[in-house]
């Protein structure tokens, strides 16, 4: 990846890419834009993705992503949007998104995702929109989630007290 070390924008969106993300482009160190949005990309989304500390947007939605969403993703400290929706991630959302502080964006939307929303994301409550629906969660939506937009299919806000 030598020659491509100072890339800032890769956006490979809209193609017909398949096959697993390398876990290489986490060496990109002075990406700002990865999007891969709208191809035929399979397996994990790799954890060296969060080696990435100037990233501002991951587009990883519409592909056939599969597994955990790798917990090294909260170590993004400039994230602004994250999308991975319409893909067949499964498991719980990572404690360790509570740390994107800057976050505008996440969409978790139209995976396989299941458990309850953890406490650690109500530091990214002031992000504009929060879409969860058309996963298998349980349980409420935090109150300090609630003033703001979330879209979290068949989920109440917990009542207080």
């Amino acid at each position: 990846l030598g020659e491509l070390s100072n890339l800032w924008v890769l956006d490979l969106s809209n193609n017909r890419l398949d096959g697993e993300i390398p876990a290489t482009l986490g060496e990109l160190s002075n990406l700002w834009v990865l999007d891969l949005s709208n191809n035929r990309l399979d397996g994990e989304i790799p954890a060296t993705l969060g080696e990435l500390s100037n990233l501002w947007v991951l587009d990883l939605s519409n592909n056939r992503l599969e597994g955990e969403i790798p917990a090294t993703l909260g170590n993004l400290p400039l994230l602004l949007h994250m999308n991975l929706s319409n893909n067949r991630l499964e498991g719980e959302i990572p404690s360790t998104f509570g740390n994107l502080m800057y976050l505008d964006k996440l969409d978790l939307s139209f995976n396989s995702l299941y458990g309850t929303l953890p406490p650690e994301l109500a530091p990214i409550a002031p992000a504009r929109l929060l879409s969860l629906e058309g996963n298998n969660f349980v349980g409420c939506v935090p109150l300090e989630l609630s003033q703001r937009w979330v879209k979290a299919s068949g989920l109440e806000y917990c009542e207080p007290g």
